[in-house]
């Protein structure tokens, strides 16, 4: 049988359009992404201070130096760690895509609700959230969960306690970022073919096994997608964070970001701040490419 192949000739003029409609993004983008990153990288180099705003020398490597020998920085960077694992990798993405797959076995009205429901969180201005939060989370006075364990005879808990700080601004990060999760696979089920899935049940295939054995790896691009992105948010968290509990107490919630924001304005550190705000893109980079490693698209 013979191959055929069609070429697609574009003229210059189609180029030109496209170019044109692709002009304002680009130059946005440009401006006011690739701009503010190359201006971190150069003022990371030098020791930019609110001191003298108008005048900074080059230091070279000097803040990222004092960086790395630094012990807070080190712990910032575990609980970031913890962080993003807790919040993003498994509270966001591996919730998200249980929630997703369960609406599928439900009603429309039903499935219409949850969403609603979820994407009304997602939506939620951030430092409204926070506040939110913080009056749950209470202790004194007794918060929305202090009230029902009072309710019910219980003990109340300082949520916001060094013991539990971390675990409360990590169940805020998931109320908040869930929702999106949920859309993105959602989309991604609805794309899987329906013969499939419907074979699957004629030939007796559980709920589980069709998870595992047609859902999951039909997934791929979705995951690879929702991770990458929800990975960037949770790096790039402050305002959840920074609203609930500042960075403690006795820093179990310092986050790199929150480390970032005390450097600049409490210290007045500029140069050092935006060496904190390189590592933090160097990170979503790195953890970026992995996840391109780890999840191979290339056979779907």
């Amino acid at each position: 049988m013979d191959k055929t192949t069609h070429k697609i000739y574009i003229s210059r003029r189609d180029i030109y359009t496209v170019a044109l409609l692709l002009a304002p993004a680009v130059i946005f983008l440009a401006i006011f992404f690739l701009y503010p990153i190359f201006l971190a990288f150069r003022y990371s180099f030098t020791n930019l201070s609110l001191y003298s705003i108008n005048q900074s020398d080059f230091v070279g490597f000097r803040n990222y130096i004092n960086l790395f020998k630094s012990s807070i920085f080190w712990h910032s960077a575990f609980v970031t760690l913890i962080f993003l694992s807790a919040s993003a990798i498994f509270g966001q993405m591996f919730l998200g895509m249980i929630i997703a797959y369960l609406l599928t076995m439900t009603g429309r009205r039903f499935k219409t609700v949850v969403m609603t429901i979820l994407l009304m969180a997602w939506a939620t201005p951030k430092i409204t959230a926070a506040i939110m939060w913080y009056s749950t989370a209470s202790y004194i006075p007794a918060g929305t969960l202090n009230a029902i364990l009072i309710l019910f005879g219980a003990h109340p808990v300082n949520f916001l306690s060094r013991n539990y700080a971390l675990l409360t601004v990590i169940a805020a990060n998931i109320w908040i970022g869930l929702g999106f999760s949920v859309l993105i696979f959602s989309a991604g089920i609805e794309n899987i073919n329906p013969s499939i899935i419907k074979a699957s049940v004629v030939d007796g295939a559980s709920s589980l096994n069709r998870f595992f054995r047609i859902i999951l790896p039909s997934l791929k691009n979705s995951i690879l997608m929702d991770l990458i992105l929800i990975t960037l948010f949770t790096l790039g968290a402050f305002t959840i964070v920074f609203g609930i509990t500042g960075s403690g107490p006795a820093n179990s919630t310092n986050i790199l970001t929150v480390y970032q924001y005390y450097t600049a304005f409490s210290f007045f550190d500029i140069g050092l701040s935006n060496a904190i705000g390189v590592v933090i893109i160097l990170i979503g980079i790195i953890l970026s490419v992995i996840y391109i490693k780890i999840i191979d698209v290339r056979g779907l």
